[in-house]
């Protein structure tokens, strides 16, 4: 009889040991030229399955190549290099951001990371004291920081929502259900999170959007909603314009899933909403448009900031669309893996329109800590979230194949007590 996979993880003691004939009987084949040439661009070690790269990427041989290139020439002659080169090299890779975006290059800012665009954008956007922000309990640290200090700057007011009653039946309808009810006529800013690290959750900021476009229809444009995302765990991931969200403002690292130089992001902004926010840091660009003006002047690691062109050219090549159904496939995979096994609980929504590249779940007797340890003694490299309550985490990209994925649920299913 042949096993599928869902089958193999409910069979008991001799499951694992028939992982490969299982494989071999779903019909799965060795990965195609293309996938195989893409993962001989990386240079992590072959020693582990990498299933935590959602918090810092490796290089792809392209980006290592453009970072030398500019390490080498700015050890030369650092001066002379830096005034002749900067700022063509600096619109160049607003240029690539802008193309892979669907935007223009005058409205991409060049960050050091998300929580710096975070926040930029939170610190700088025009708030009053009788105005609201919006954003929920499920957000990220540093976004729910940075909305804190702008109230305390400003004197507005913020108001933190549950999203959802419960993960395991969380769906688009009451996402949208609970933020229409709680924005009021002094909402101001919705600050959301496109990915949850803590969780998995794909939010629909697209329907979101059309959802604010339609409460602004009814508001004077002085009073209109402005919808901020922070979009680092769909960047590199999602296949999107961000024309397509009907947002004002996004932010991201692209240092993650974009496969970016270590210590680089975006902020987007909406050309409606340019006047709406004051910069914070002063800017060496300021005279090539908004992005130029939003970008932080100062120092920089240059030849990272430089190669970031490389990596959006990059993931041009593959293709978005690709990328998206790769990623979803692998991990469609590991979820179906994880909620055949009775010790696992999953979290993250089986849905693909509700999930992206992030698969959080526990272990029966095990903490969080505990399950990334002993999956790290198994060669396994998971991660924590740091969040309360924490969930261990795995995050199969692009740089993962099918057999990645067998054998972290095979390391799992040996976890069980």
């Amino acid at each position: 009889m042949l096993l599928n996979r869902k089958d193999f993880f409910r069979v008991s003691a001799v499951g694992v040991s028939l992982l490969s004939a299982c494989r071999l009987q779903r019909g799965f084949k060795a990965l195609s030229d293309e996938w195989t040439r893409l993962h001989d661009d990386f240079e992590l070690s072959r020693d582990y399955v990498h299933m935590a790269c959602l918090l810092m990427a490796s290089h792809p041989r392209p980006v290592r190549e453009a970072i030398e290139r500019y390490r080498s020439e700015l050890d030369k002659n650092p001066a002379l290099y830096l005034e002749d080169n900067n700022q063509n090299l600096l619109m160049e890779v607003r240029r690539a951001a802008a193309d892979y975006l669907g935007a223009q290059a005058e409205e991409i800012a060049l960050t050091d990371s998300t929580t710096m665009g975070l926040g930029m954008v939170y610190n700088g956007v025009k708030i009053s004291p009788e105005d609201e922000i919006l954003t929920s309990n499920h957000d990220y640290y540093a976004t729910l920081e940075a909305v804190r200090y702008k109230s305390i700057r400003t004197g507005a007011t913020v108001k933190k929502i549950s999203l959802y009653e419960k993960i395991e039946s969380v769906s688009e309808a009451e996402i949208l259900s609970n933020l229409r009810k709680a924005i009021r006529p002094e909402t101001r800013l919705l600050a959301v999170t496109w990915v949850h690290s803590s969780t998995g959750l794909k939010i629909p900021v697209a329907s979101i959007g059309a959802m604010v476009s339609e409460i602004n229809a009814r508001r004077p444009e002085k009073r209109r909603l402005m919808l901020a995302v922070d979009g680092v765990h769909a960047l590199g991931m999602e296949d999107f314009k961000v024309t397509d969200l009907d947002c004002d403002f996004l932010m991201a690292g692209t240092h993650k899933w974009l496969f970016g130089p270590r210590g680089t992001g975006i902020i987007w902004g909406h050309p409606r909403s340019h006047s709406r926010i004051i910069a914070t840091i002063p800017s060496f660009t300021g005279k090539s448009g908004w992005g130029g003006w939003m970008t932080p002047g100062g120092f920089h690691s240059f030849e990272h900031r430089w190669a970031a062109a490389d990596a959006f050219r990059y993931h041009q090549k593959i293709g978005k669309t690709k990328i998206r159904d790769r990623i979803r496939a692998l991990n469609t995979q590991l979820k179906e893996g994880l909620a055949s096994m009775s010790h696992v609980k999953l979290y993250t929504p089986m849905d693909p329109n509700l999930s992206a590249g992030i698969v959080c779940f526990d272990l029966e007797g095990l903490t969080p800590a505990e399950v990334v340890s002993r999956l790290r003694e198994k060669h396994i490299v998971a991660s924590e979230t740091p969040y309360e309550p924490s969930h261990a985490r795995m995050t199969p990209g692009i740089i993962n194949n099918p057999e990645d994925v067998d054998k972290a649920l095979a390391a799992v299913w040996e976890l069980r007590s």
